[in-house]
């Protein structure tokens, strides 16, 4: 009688390495498909432009951002009473299109005379971070007052040091 329990014993291993095989073949499966549906939502997220921190990313920015025109580096002093004395900066123009670029070129000794003179009128502290966006509508402003066929978006400083 020892001989039917011992193979009832195996039966019941048998079994359960069938069972085992058909568990691990539907979690495997279960694991394939879950990771194509994560890389099927990632490729969603990436395709919409969607970014998870909020507002814009920057591809999406750099794209709206209009043609460029670079001015090159401009140094000048800055008014007295100021803790630095001097200050270079490299000046790039977002233009609203292509065609103002004939005008600015045209009017670059004017343009950079008018940026100078509002540096010149400057404190370093009127420079620092936390002034620069002021001191670039200052700039737009005065600029934009000069030209005629177009405007400036923006101004962007590709370099400022103040010594």
């Amino acid at each position: 009688m020892a001989e039917p329990n011992s193979n009832s014993v195996m039966e019941r291993q048998g079994k359960d390495i069938v069972i085992n095989q058909r568990v691990l073949i539907l979690g495997c499966a279960a694991i394939a498909l879950c990771a194509m549906i994560a890389l099927l939502m990632v490729y969603i997220v990436l395709r919409s432009g969607v970014n998870y921190a909020g507002g814009n990313n920057q591809q999406t920015s750099a794209a709206q951002i209009g043609p460029l025109f670079e001015v090159g580096e401009i140094t000048t002093n800055l008014a007295s009473g100021g803790e630095k004395k001097y200050v270079k900066v490299n000046i790039v123009f977002e233009m609203s299109d292509k065609g103002l670029e004939k005008e600015i070129n045209e009017k670059l000794p004017v343009l950079n005379d008018r940026i100078i003179v509002l540096l010149n009128s400057k404190k370093s502290e009127d420079l620092s971070a936390e002034n620069r966006t002021k001191l670039k509508n200052e700039i737009l402003t005065n600029l934009n007052a000069v030209l005629t066929t177009g405007k400036l978006e923006d101004i962007y400083f590709s370099d400022l040091v103040m010594q």
